[in-house]
């Protein structure tokens, strides 16, 4: 076995590049294949091909509403973000939203498979738990998450996530306001309460990677 560690010099054009300029790279380019071979397959195929995974995870998540007796149990995700104010983040991202902007929407995240908006309500294909679930968001007012802080922020998005029987099996309250270190956003989604502690777990870090690919979106264009 060699215990030797490996050591990589990468020289481009007489520059010098570490490690971690080249997996950044790669990271990149994984980001920018994945989202051309996405927007290639279309939504119509996604579904055929995922179709076997929807099945199963419609079956699981269906249950939960009933076995957590009515209880509901907070994911949270909290960023503050230098650069850019509660404005102009919502400013972009809704219209990328209200326009259906593919691109925008499903690079955002590795395991975004579909993300349709242009009916009003959202059909969503991601991985929630351990694999690919098919749900329908719709943003409304009066969306019944009562955790303590909200008074907080001056702009709050929530709203209700279905599977296509119309079973409730996610609500969101999406967060914004400006404060003196910069834009705060606060993420929450609610699972029955029953639902495997990876379910709410995985959110939070799903949260955390496609709003900040949104944001760092938002304050490219701006």
């Amino acid at each position: 076995m060699n215990t030797d560690a490996l050591n990589i010099r990468t020289v481009i054009d007489g520059v010098e590049y570490g490690d971690d300029a080249v997996r950044q790279w790669e990271l990149d380019r994984s980001r920018a294949a994945l989202t051309l071979l996405k927007q290639r397959i279309g939504d119509e195929r996604m579904r055929e091909l995922l179709a076997p995974d929807l099945a199963a995870s419609d079956a699981a998540m269906a249950q939960l509403p009933n076995g957590s007796g009515g209880a509901w149990r907070s994911a949270v995700t909290e960023m503050t973000v230098a650069g850019i104010d509660a404005d102009r983040f919502l400013t972009w991202w809704q219209g990328r939203l209200a326009g259906g902007d593919r691109s925008a929407l499903l690079s955002a995240n590795p395991e975004h498979y579909l993300a349709d908006s242009s009916g009003g309500v959202v059909e969503i294909i991601e991985t929630i738990g351990s694999g690919p679930l098919r749900f329908f968001l719709t943003f409304h007012d009066g969306v019944e998450i009562a955790d303590e802080g909200h008074e907080e922020y001056p702009v709050c998005i929530g709203g209700t996530g279905r599977l296509g029987d119309g079973t409730e099996i996610a609500r969101v309250m999406h967060e914004f306001g400006d404060g003196p270190d910069g834009l705060r956003i606060r993420l929450t989604i609610q699972f029955p309460a029953n639902a495997p502690e990876h379910v709410f777990v995985g959110h939070q870090w799903h949260f955390a990677c496609e709003f900040t690919n949104w944001l760092e979106g938002a304050h490219a264009q701006a």
